[in-house]
């Protein structure tokens, strides 16, 4: 575990990928019963929406249309269980996931006066996408 600027980071501990296991070691390190979890690849991601994120009652996921965005969530820290159960039966789909929590969608117009051009949800994945990002 480390912290940077204020902000706890805890690394998960599992050789397999799966952003489930994020949420897992998330959820089993935090300290609050309500914990906000944001995709580590979005370097726009605006502060404020991350803050209005933390407002809503877990389990809950951000849409934009049909789209979930699984990693914009708030889960709570009881549904470690829940989680732990469901990584035991192999399943690794956060969408499963969250049907599993229940997860109440919360639409992204919600956030839209804090982001209008929604720079939040641009995923940073290859070099072509920081030139995007940067350039803008």
């Amino acid at each position: 575990m480390r912290t940077y600027h204020n902000l706890k980071v805890v690394v998960e501990s599992f050789p397999e990928f799966s952003p489930i296991y994020g949420i897992y070691t998330g959820l089993r390190s935090a300290k609050f019963e309500k914990v906000v979890f944001v995709p580590g690849d979005v370097p726009l991601l605006k502060g404020e929406l991350v803050r209005e994120l933390s407002f809503e009652v877990p389990p809950a996921v951000v849409v934009e249309g049909n789209r979930i965005h699984s990693l914009f969530t708030v889960i709570s820290k009881l549904s470690l269980l829940k989680v732990e159960e469901f990584l035991r039966s192999g399943r690794h789909k956060l969408r499963e996931l969250h049907g599993e929590l229940n997860s109440r969608p919360i639409p992204f117009e919600k956030f839209q006066h804090l982001d209008f051009i929604r720079d939040s949800l641009k995923n940073v994945n290859r070099q072509e996408d920081y030139i995007e990002a940067v350039c803008r």
